[in-house]
């Protein structure tokens, strides 16, 4: 009997769907061509495309293919509507993506079960490159990308008899220093070349474990061509003008490195296929009706409400989230320029951001401010705020935890610590001594949203998730006080030296960071 979709049915789950996804596909096509586009996923708009393209390819097999449709399939739908709830309402952009594939597997399955639905696993799987990574796990993966191209690109200027320093992901040239920022770390060229591997590999290979190995190639290769661009600016910088490592030659060095980068993964292929040459066609798979007599699923008949029950919890899910869509609440704060600069015998000078900084930071508002104690020398302390009035765009604060290393100040101790506040409560902070070239300074920096305050980035992000769905509300701020060390100093001492001032913003920071 045949358990295929009346085409009706498949027009309303398509309409239900766009319903569900319109305003979270339209931002992530923003995101991949729009104006204010990621760089890193500018690539995104060629993946749903190629999975057309593959599943326009096997259309005749896949018509070939028995339906035998699994309650399974259920199970994930209700999941993913969970998820993608959990994903509107919590501000998390990730999970409201992934949630479409979620419910495409499920819908897949549910209608024409696990059979079909290995039939395109391969496409299905590889919409996952369309989305964006969150900036969690970015910042986490491009630190390390940036020390690994600083260190090679320094290790080859030295090579070449360079005189070059590096202090993090800082190479320091006798004509300028070089910042080995974000958008050199390598991720941008990373995430492409591994999405062009496997589209390439799919397109000029039959065998599955060259085309695993040529998407693992696309790492190495990734990684050795981004140190040459950084060696490249360098040498220009050396040689020729230091202005050469901003703007046209700088961009065109990129595309360039990005070219080699390709016919470096090309060579590979041909060097494999050289080694190892192709063998004879592999043995033919069994049947969809044999695999289907091994399948151990519970299956529904042609007849059966699985239509109904899924375009109901779709509807449902859909009138409900519309229901609920309601404007953020932006609570009433004080700018944090506001902030007095005068306390207690402590003068604060503003400094300023530049514009690079500004656009890795991102949408905040930020303070950053040195003060000094006229009536007693001792060292200036500085104070950071950053503070994100929404963070339902997918931008999260930049955790120190990154940003200081890459600015050439190695950790050589971190615990978290109790801070006491002036009405006798506590809360958790990050302290860190620093060094750089024999210089040491104590930081101290918690994450602050709501009235509370954690230390770990990762706990600040679950109460972003919850306190969106509970508060309607996703902004939050980050505070850290820095301060160098003298001679001998211990943590314990410069603590109670810093707190001097920092116990004096605690009664403070509610009217800038609002409860």
């Amino acid at each position: 009997m045949s358990s295929r979709l009346p085409r009706w049915q498949v027009v309303a789950l398509l309409l239900l769907t766009a319903w569900l996804y319109a305003s979270i596909l339209t931002r992530l096509f923003l995101q991949w061509v729009g104006p204010s586009s990621d760089p890193n996923f500018q690539h995104g708009i060629f993946v749903p495309l190629f999975a057309l393209f593959v599943l326009w390819q096997d259309r005749k097999k896949l018509g070939t293919v028995a339906s035998s449709p699994s309650w399974v399939g259920l199970a994930l739908v209700v999941s993913s509507l969970l998820t993608l709830v959990l994903g509107v309402l919590g501000a998390e952009n990730f999970l409201s993506r992934v949630s479409l594939l979620i419910l495409l597997a499920g819908l897949i399955i549910l209608f024409r079960g696990w059979t079909f639905f290995r039939a395109v696993l391969f496409p299905w799987a590889f919409l996952i490159l369309m989305i964006p990574i969150p900036n969690l796990i970015i910042q986490q993966v491009t630190f390390p990308l940036q020390l690994l191209a600083s260190k090679l690109a320094t290790g080859m200027l030295e090579l070449v008899g360079v005189p070059v320093l590096r202090q993090g992901n800082m190479i320091v040239l006798a004509a300028m220093p070089l910042d080995v920022a974000e958008a050199c770390s390598g991720i941008r060229s990373l995430l492409t070349l591994v999405t062009l591997a496997i589209i390439y590999g799919y397109l000029m290979e039959t065998r599955i474990w060259v085309r695993v190995l040529l998407a693992c190639c696309a790492l190495p290769i990734a990684v050795v061509a981004n140190s040459f661009r950084v060696f490249g600016t360098g040498m220009l910088v050396q040689y020729w003008d230091p202005d050469k490592a901003e703007g046209f030659f700088h961009t065109f060095e990129g595309w360039l490195i990005f070219v080699v980068a390709l016919v470096m993964l090309f060579a590979v292929h041909r060097l494999i296929s050289l080694i190892w040459k192709s063998g004879s066609p592999a043995a033919p798979r069994a049947t969809a009706s044999e695999e289907n007599q091994s399948e151990n699923t519970l299956h529904i008949k042609a007849g059966a409400p699985r239509f109904g029950i899924a375009a109901v919890l779709m509807l449902a899910t859909a009138v409900g989230l519309q229901a609920h869509s309601r404007s953020e609440y932006f609570p009433p704060r004080a700018s944090l320029s506001s902030l007095p600069s005068q306390i207690d015998g402590w003068t604060g000078l503003d400094q300023t951001i530049d514009q690079q900084t500004l656009d890795i930071l991102g949408p905040g508002e930020y303070l950053v401010r040195d003060y000094e104690n006229t009536s007693q020398p001792q060292p200036p302390i500085n104070l950071y705020i950053a503070y994100f009035p929404t963070q339902k765009a997918g931008d999260t604060i930049h955790s120190p935890n990154h940003c200081l290393p890459g600015a050439g100040w190695v950790p050589t101790s971190r615990t978290i610590i109790q801070l006491t506040r002036p009405d006798g409560s506590s809360f958790p902070v990050n302290q860190y001594v620093v060094s750089k070239a024999g210089d040491r300074q104590l930081v101290l920096y918690w994450f602050q949203a709501h009235g509370r305050a954690v230390a770990s980035e990762y706990w600040a992000k679950y109460y972003l998730v919850a306190d969106a769905i509970r508060l309607n509300r996703s902004d939050g701020g980050l505070i850290r006080l820095m301060s160098p060390m003298y001679r001998g100093e211990t943590p314990e001492a410069a603590q109670a030296r810093i707190l001097q001032l920092g116990s004096q913003f605690f009664p403070l920071l509610d009217s800038y960071i609002p409860r």
